[in-house]
């Protein structure tokens, strides 16, 4: 593979948030793991880029969803939506070009196959919303 790529194991399916005020539908199994991903944090404002820290955890909720953060139990995490979706993102590997240390808006996802480890399609990232977990 080109060592430009950062590719990740897709190894976890749960659920997470629409951005934008769209309404993904989610399976039950989704929104189940969407609400204890999403229990007891707030929302902030959107946001075009993350950095590098923030990019170490993710994990593929649905073909529309998918969620970053610096590691499974971080403070915050990030909730990016991809736009037009991101067919078959939850059953393959996902791959991305890092130019820079942040992660941003509008950069491209290549959709690799499991077994022929060939690109299956593309996506391109949305905004990256901030979901901070609440002070005790």
């Amino acid at each position: 593979m080109n060592k430009l790529l950062f590719a990740i194991p897709i190894a976890m399916l749960l659920a997470a948030p629409a951005v934008s005020g769209e309404k993904a539908k989610l399976t039950e199994k989704q929104q189940t793991g969407l609400d204890m991903r999403l229990k007891g944090r707030t929302a902030g404002e959107p946001e075009s880029c993350i950095n590098r820290n923030d990019q170490r955890d993710l994990t593929v909720i649905s073909d529309d969803i998918l969620i970053f953060g610096s590691r499974r139990n971080a403070r915050t995490i990030y909730v990016n939506k991809p736009y037009g979706g991101c067919p078959n993102a939850d059953r393959n590997i996902l791959s991305y070009s890092r130019p820079t240390s942040a992660l941003c808006q509008g950069e491209i996802i290549q959709v690799i196959d499991n077994s022929t480890q060939m690109s299956v399609g593309s996506c391109a990232f949305g905004e990256f919303v901030p979901y901070t977990k609440d002070a005790d």
